[in-house]
């Protein structure tokens, strides 16, 4: 077997192992599931999970990366002067929204939800790695820089504007099973208007 070929063999593998285990941890829980079983169902002998992944835990974090990057691409680059304030705040919004717009994602974001709440040292050692609030800080010292948005602490800012939609959007379709999506635009609108009337400069007032 040549070597091209032999890479795309381990990357389909890997992603055969990686898919499988979000399918079992999403049906099952985490603690339920035995790297024997997604051996199994994807396919492929426990030795060669094992050769992709040290541990369970490690299978684990990479496929929260997998989500976080996810997440990350369908947030906005960069700060843009010519674009509303209000249309770019929303596209973090629906960022946001990946983990929980899809049966599939919201089972896994169930699944790392109580995970994280059982073992929060676990959960801490996940996410050290991870910045999930740096792009929307990032934006918020340039749209400050622009005039379009007034705030003493990015970081808290940030803090507040993803507290709004967990709270109204997130935790709400965990809830549901995503029922409460069906009509969520005028709820995006308001969260958005009420972050914009502590964070945002007059004009946008």
């Amino acid at each position: 077997m040549n070597k091209e070929r032999k890479k795309r063999d381990t990357s389909r593998k890997h992603k055969l192992i990686l898919d499988s285990a979000i399918d079992l941890f999403g049906q099952k829980g985490y603690e339920a599931v035995s790297m024997d079983e997604i051996a199994e169902t994807a396919h492929v002998s426990k030795r060669t999970v094992y050769n992709h992944f040290q541990s369970k835990e490690k299978l684990f974090q990479e496929i929260v990366e997998i989500f976080v990057a996810q997440s990350d691409l369908k947030k906005p680059l960069d700060y843009s002067p010519s674009i509303p304030i209000r249309e770019q705040l929303e596209s973090f919004v629906r960022a946001a929204m990946h983990m929980i717009d899809d049966p599939r994602r919201r089972s896994l974001s169930k699944l790392l939800t109580s995970v994280f709440i059982m073992d929060p040292l676990f959960c801490r050692q996940t996410y050290s790695a991870y910045s999930p609030h740096k792009a929307l800080i990032n934006w918020l010292k340039d749209a400050g820089a622009d005039g379009r948005i007034r705030c003493a602490s990015p970081e808290l800012a940030a803090k507040v504007f993803y507290g709004l939609v967990e709270g109204c959007i997130t935790w709400n379709a965990l809830m549901s099973e995503g029922i409460s999506l069906a009509d969520i635009d005028p709820v995006i609108d308001e969260l958005i208007e009420v972050f914009l009337s502590r964070y945002g400069a007059d004009s946008l007032k």
